[in-house]
């Protein structure tokens, strides 16, 4: 499955990563959206400093490959970030460009995540045993899924805690807990403001803690001031109904290749138009909003009607039941492959449509599958 991306957003720890591809020499793949679908180039960072990076190209590439006018895509490849720049310099072989202040990172949690902003006012209530007995908190929750959390507090708070102490959560904002959860904890490292949560407390030092649940818990539900619409995560995920609901990987080459049997250059159109599509499992979910306010459901329910299981499913996480409802019905009726790949072609010149307005950033290799 296709990875989802976070951005990270603190300075400092931007350009240890940036330094860490420079001192590692990492590969980088560089593309443009008017070229990403043609060629992309390679290269390599050659110097990385508080504000100014550079890039040296080292394949060879055509006088005229890069449009001054148009923005960068940066890809560090062994590390999945993703980052944009908007204005550069490029001569003789070198890019250089002012040090990003925001990066997409790929999600390495085997479970997603909901995040949840400042506005949100979202809280965890645990206790642990301290040195004089047992303590109470209550924290600012910052991420919840049904295997873990996290969660903020000021430095003096965060004294006691280290990988492996255990925990008992007693009660979470919007969620019912039938019985105190235990956990322990996995992880700590300074917060930083712009990753979406601000405390009162602003002049002191600020540690995000996260712990794992000892078992998974059945459900969680996200509700934020940046959703539509409330959010479940299950401990089994499914689409659960009757019908067609997408296809396996399988599945997807029978059924196109059944196709090249009679129509061959159809048969390639269906193939990238597939894999180009595929890229909306990069969809953030203030993207996602973006895109079901304002996507034609019935042409989007015939364009997705080779694609996967996991993209149908993903696409839907978000939407009400009656929209989801509504667009499997609607994804239920066979198809002629010529429509198909007419739907396909109009749904793709949307995306990039919003990708050239800057509304969607979308990695252009993301039809790579992780495991």
């Amino acid at each position: 499955m296709a990875m989802k991306m976070w951005s990270l957003f603190e300075g400092n720890k931007i350009r240890e990563i940036l330094k860490e591809s420079l001192d590692k020499g990492s590969g980088l793949t560089l593309w443009q959206h008017s070229t990403q679908q043609m060629f992309q180039l390679e290269g390599k960072f050659i110097e990385v400093a508080e504000d100014l990076c550079s890039i040296s190209l080292t394949k060879k590439w055509e006088e005229g490959s890069i449009n001054h006018e148009e923005a960068i895509y940066i890809h560090i490849t062994d590390q999945d970030i993703i980052f944009k720049r908007d204005k550069f310099k490029f001569d003789t072989g070198e890019i250089s460009f002012k040090t990003p202040s925001e990066l997409m990172v790929g999600e390495r949690r085997r479970i997603q995540r909901f995040r949840f902003k400042y506005q949100d006012f979202k809280s965890v209530s645990f206790s642990y045993e301290g040195s004089d007995g047992e303590k109470v908190l209550n924290l600012g929750l910052i991420d919840l899924s049904i295997a873990g959390l996290s969660f903020v507090g000021t430095q003096d708070k965060m004294n006691w805690f280290a990988p492996g102490h255990d925990i008992t959560i007693n009660h979470i904002t919007d969620q019912e807990l039938p019985n105190p959860i235990k956990a322990k904890v996995t992880s700590l490292g300074e917060f930083y403001h712009k990753e979406g949560l601000r405390e009162r407390t602003n002049n002191h030092t600020l540690i995000r803690v996260g712990v794992e649940f000892d078992e998974a818990i059945d459900e969680v539900t996200f509700q934020s001031v940046q959703s539509i619409v409330n959010r479940t995560q299950r401990r089994t995920k499914g689409l659960e109904v009757e019908g067609f609901n997408g296809l396996s990987e399988s599945e997807q080459i029978r059924t196109i290749k059944k196709v090249g049997e009679e129509n061959p250059v159809l048969a390639n159109h269906l193939l990238e138009n597939v894999e180009n599509l595929d890229r909306l499992r990069f969809l953030t979910s203030e993207m996602k909003q973006t895109f079901w306010m304002q996507v034609n459901q019935k042409i989007l329910a015939t364009a997705l009607r080779l694609s996967s299981k996991e993209l149908i499913y993903d696409l839907l996480s978000d939407v009400t039941d009656n929209m989801r409802e509504e667009f499997l019905v609607e994804l239920n009726i066979p198809k002629a492959p010529s429509a198909i790949e007419k739907a396909q072609e109009t749904i793709c010149q949307f995306v990039s449509q919003k990708e050239k307005e800057g509304k969607f950033v979308l990695s252009a290799t993301s039809f790579v599958k992780y495991v």
